[in-house]
């Protein structure tokens, strides 16, 4: 992740579109989150629709901010989306995950 700009490509008409989708991501898809200071990972509820909604999410997210990771893990008893950040873009971690009230 070092080297890569802290910069996002959207507008700020479609950041906002952005920041709801992940608000609507949250509140439909995720059952728990477990943060650090530089990450989070969130846990999928149960079924197809969350798994297809974080892929989705994640791979759109990465196009206009190539400095956030993420990765999809999947265990016997969870899935798992892990989003990580440099330190300096933290911040940006905790805006994706803000409305779920972690």
């Amino acid at each position: 992740m070092t080297g890569i700009p802290i910069a996002c490509s959207l507008t700020s008409a479609d950041a906002t579109d952005r920041s709801n989708e992940w608000q609507r991501f949250m509140v439909d898809h995720v059952g728990g989150i477990e943060r650090s200071e530089t990450s989070a990972r969130l846990r999928l509820n149960e079924g197809d629709a969350a798994v297809l909604a974080a892929t989705d999410l994640a791979k759109r997210e990465k196009a206009c901010c190539p400095f956030l990771d993420f990765r999809l893990v999947p265990l016997v008893d969870a899935v798992w989306l892990e989003v990580d950040a440099p330190a300096e873009a933290a911040a940006i971690v905790d805006q994706l995950i803000e409305s779920r009230g972690a």
